[in-house]
């Protein structure tokens, strides 16, 4: 190939090249500026787990151990003590080790009263691995700032400014839960 072609050859390619930034100029930016703008992240998906207290402060959780029982990673640790007050257990320790979980949501799946939910926060980087180590006070103090969180017992949950317990509008629910609520309150119009 001479040296001629060569230099034409290269010409194209550099045309090619800027018409296609030249097209790109003209349409709005495909990034978002992510520190500035948060991105809207469904509440279903698997980003951080996080411990739901009831509207009154109480524990949601009842001790039951399921989440620890079925956790592949083995990464919870749960303490209880016998209620004294009747039947059941007080939750006295929640650890949960998020260096290590896989977020496989599997203790979500298995909490039979929904007290360890998934949340869309999911800023919790930092520099030194042992601070990835929750204990209950911090898993309580994502559940309570979170503004809406997911759980496959009751679906969609939010916290309302007052702090009130609701449950998300059938919209917000995922897939197949959502046609299930609508048929409960009354079905579909035709």
């Amino acid at each position: 190939m001479s040296l001629f072609a060569e230099v034409w050859e290269a010409v194209k390619a550099v045309a090619t090249g800027l018409e296609t930034v030249h097209k790109r100029v003209k349409q709005p930016p495909a990034t978002e500026f992510y520190p500035y703008k948060k991105p809207e992240i469904p509440p279903v998906s698997v980003q951080f787990l996080a411990l739901i207290q009831e509207e009154d402060g109480s524990d949601r959780c009842v001790a039951c151990l399921q989440c620890e029982r079925v956790c592949p990673s083995q990464v919870i640790a749960i303490e209880r003590k016998r209620n004294p007050e009747g039947k059941g257990f007080v939750l006295e320790r929640f650890d949960l080790d998020f260096a290590n979980c896989m977020h496989c949501a599997n203790c979500v799946e298995a909490c039979p009263v929904s007290a360890i939910v998934t949340v869309g926060e999911f800023e919790h980087a930092v520099y030194d691995i042992n601070l990835l180590k929750a204990d209950k006070a911090f898993l309580d103090h994502i559940g309570h700032e979170a503004k809406i969180w997911y759980s496959p017992k009751f679906g969609v949950e939010m916290r309302t400014p007052e702090g009130k317990i609701v449950k998300a509008p059938p919209e917000m629910q995922p897939g197949g839960l959502a046609e299930l609520l609508k048929e409960a309150e009354g079905g579909e119009e035709a």
